[in-house]
């Protein structure tokens, strides 16, 4: 069964070395586990509450299997130190949804 992946990210700027070096060793692992970025966003305005990062990425891996093979890997253990330079906000969630199409909520009419 698929799994999605919602990566809260906030880029460091100061460190586009340790960018590179994150995506140097992450990138393999991602195309050897089948995951595949779904969607990619700037979080631009926020309409309530505060701002949880600059950009939101959305990626599915073919399994929790997968998932685990990439952030459990010794290779990506290699990449950590790069990681905790290159973004000042990295939260990884796991979104669990289900089959049911959206509820579209109407608005109240005076």
């Amino acid at each position: 069964m698929p799994v999605t992946i919602v990566a809260l990210l906030t880029i460091n700027d100061a460190e586009p070395a340790a960018l590179a070096e994150y995506f140097r060793i992450t990138a393999p692992l991602m195309e050897r586990a089948k995951a595949r970025m779904v969607k990619r966003f700037t979080l631009h305005e926020v309409i309530v509450g505060k701002r949880p990062a600059e950009m939101a990425v959305i990626v599915e891996y073919p399994d929790r299997a997968a998932v685990d093979m990439v952030f459990k890997s010794p290779e990506y253990a290699l990449a950590i130190p790069a990681r905790d330079r290159a973004f000042l906000k990295y939260e990884i969630t796991i979104g669990v949804g289900d089959d049911a199409p959206a509820v579209e909520v109407e608005a109240e009419q005076a």
